[in-house]
């Protein structure tokens, strides 16, 4: 009972936490670290008291005596005792240096393996906790703002591997030199050792009420000030054009550096933090050096107090730094605690989430064979979370292999969270919704290419033309033929073979360097890179010009009968030759059928049209 109410209170530690993070197999190989960090400590011991006996026959030689019976039963236990006084100490001395520096030699290299192991690890846990992620649905990916997602994924997860269980690896050694230490110093004078481990302990008590809660404050202080500057950041980049016409751009200045501004104040108060625990324990170690000597040469004699001086001031060497190294873990875990929440909470909210298989892609998938390119939606609900009116109701329609099929209807009408429900990106409160006979996801997971995308807002990555349009796609996969031939259906390719590079050019960050229209069919000629059997645009032609428009829908009628088209669309005039139109408001299907059929049951739609002439 004792034990299991043990383990659950240290499984909601932070510590606890962060190592299930961690395989069963992983956290066995730190916990060994560990124990050998631990059993170095004793060499640590026997360093030490091999100085002290070095000081004691030092003083014994000098004042010709005989050595303490301590030291006579060292010297006949080591097989010393035979030799002269010089061998003895010349002895015993290299003993104590080679064991005291292979201790250290043995804990840096233990500590190093333990440190690229978990920086490894790390690596693993960013990489696992980025595809559970990119597992979930839109909702839940959208419930997190991208810079809080983003720090999770990276420097939450270094906080975690290195800031907290490294430096729990590394202060297992330091701690455990403690202990022995103290067990050994009980041994040699217990009054001494008593009042010395009060003096310390004290201190170290006294540092870290004092240090501890305010560490911790400063790491979530930090994590937080660095999301929400790098949001502003983004923000103003993304909208440069709307900042510079309302004349915002100072503003925007002013606060992203009022936040780097208490952004850095919180680094260099955590950064400070360690030297408040140095300069102290240096001034405590001096102190207790002074009484400890005025003390040992007053109550005893002077064999016994440089004997007894000369293991404390060995001691003294390997306490103090290690002691220091203690209480900086102590607070570099605070701080990590608090640096690593964002991260934990992510984790732990994702635990149960599955993980699919990444197929292995030999080559691009062009074929689709045994995909139908039909949708069946039955009676399908949904209703965003918050909201009191579901943004589609009762909406139900079937999509034959090779049809063009419209949504239109005035904005907010749902047409956007109808095309979401197809393709499996928004699940269905009520209701089904199936893709060649299987839910949407499955179906994208057997046939991956045969279902595209155009959104109405594209995408564009930092790279080429060549790049963009193979996104998510292995390099060798983007031969010139296949690029060019997107380029060409989607009639960018007069402009891109005028550029210096040609389809290796780059596009600039999100896309500077193209137009509103270059974007949008930079993006029909991604979503035409697998020639896809189903073709879902939402809005994808609005940012054309006449002309082009034009010739994109040419393009786009052109894959009639071998490729479904699913297209929202404000301009009647693209989706007058559909062969099935919807038009939604308030989420519901108010009618459908051909272009004059919903013209003749929809008087607001007959007058859009009228107005375009159409």
């Amino acid at each position: 009972m004792v034990k299991r109410a043990f383990n659950a209170k240290y499984r909601n530690t932070i510590i606890g936490r962060a190592a299930r993070l961690l395989s069963k197999s992983d956290r066995r190989k730190v916990f060994i670290v560990i124990l050998i960090q631990i059993f170095l400590g004793a060499l640590d011991l026997l360093g030490v008291a091999l100085i002290g006996i070095v000081g004691a026959l030092a003083v014994s030689g000098v004042q010709s005596r005989v050595p303490g019976d301590r030291v006579s039963s060292v010297l006949d236990f080591v097989g010393l005792s035979s030799f002269d006084f010089q061998t003895q100490t010349a002895l015993l001395g290299l003993a104590a240096g080679v064991i005291l520096v292979g201790r250290t030699v043995l804990s840096v290299f233990f500590t190093r393996k333990a440190l690229f192991f978990l920086g490894r690890r790390g690596a693993a846990i960013s990489a696992d906790l980025t595809s559970r992620v990119l597992s979930q649905s839109l909702l839940a990916v959208q419930a997190r703002t991208s810079q809080e997602t983003l720090y999770a994924l990276t420097s939450g997860v270094g906080s975690i591997t290195l800031g907290l269980l490294g430096t729990v690896v590394t202060m297992a050694s330091d701690a455990s030199l403690l202990v022995v230490m103290a067990i050994g110093l009980v041994v040699v004078d217990p009054t001494v050792a008593l009042s010395s481990f009060i003096f310390f302990a004290l201190i170290g008590f006294l540092l870290q009420r004092l240090l501890s809660g305010k560490a911790q404050r400063l790491g979530m202080e930090q994590s937080e000030l660095s999301i929400t500057s790098n949001e502003k950041i983004v923000e103003v980049l993304s909208s440069y054009r709307e900042s510079l016409v309302r004349n915002r751009r100072a503003y925007y200045a002013k606060e992203i550096g009022d936040l780097r501004y208490k952004l850095a104040h919180a680094q260099a108060e955590i950064a400070f933090m360690p030297n408040v625990s140095k300069y102290v324990l240096e001034t405590s170690v001096v102190l207790g050096a002074l009484l400890l000597s005025a003390a040992q040469f007053l109550l005893q004699d002077a064999g016994h107090a440089v004997g007894t001086l000369a293991i404390f001031l060995a001691a003294g060497t390997r306490i103090a730094p290690a002691i220091l190294r203690v209480q900086q873990g102590m607070l570099a875990i605070r701080s990590s605690a608090g640096a690593s929440k964002v991260t934990l909470d992510l984790a732990e909210s994702l635990q149960h989430i599955e993980v699919p298989k990444l197929a292995k892609e030999d080559s691009l998938e062009t074929e689709h064979r045994g995909f139908n390119a039909t949708i069946t939606l039955s009676d399908a609900t949904f209703t965003y979370p918050g909201k009191a009116e579901p943004a589609v109701r009762d909406v139900s329609l079937e999509i034959t292999n090779g049809a063009f099929v419209a949504f239109v209807g005035p904005s907010g009408a749902g047409k956007t969270t109808i095309v979401d429900i197809l393709l499996g990106i928004l699940p269905p409160a009520k209701g089904s919704v199936t893709i060649s006979g299987l839910p949407p996801m499955e179906a994208i997971t057997t046939w991956p290419g045969a279902v595209a995308y155009v959104p109405q807002d594209v995408a564009i990555a930092s790279g080429t033309f060549r790049e963009n349009i193979a996104l998510g796609f292995p390099p060798a996969f983007a031969t010139d033929e296949s690029i060019w031939e997107t380029l060409r259906v989607a009639h960018l390719d007069d402009f891109v073979r005028e550029l210096e590079k040609g389809i290796d050019t780059e596009v600039g960050e999100r896309g500077a360097r193209v137009s509103g229209g270059q974007r949008q069919r930079l993006g029909i000629a991604r979503a035409l890179f697998t020639k896809p059997k189903l073709l879902v645009l939402d809005e994808a032609t609005s940012a054309l010009d006449a002309e082009t428009e034009a010739n994109v829908a040419a393009a786009i009628q052109s894959l009639r009968g071998s490729t479904t088209v699913v297209m929202i669309a404000h301009r009647l005039a693209t989706v007058r030759s559909a062969d099935l139109v919807v038009y939604l408001d308030q989420g519901r299907a108010l009618a459908m059928g051909t272009f004059e059929e919903v013209r003749a049951q929809v008087p607001d739609f007959d007058h859009q049209a009228n107005l375009l002439g159409l």
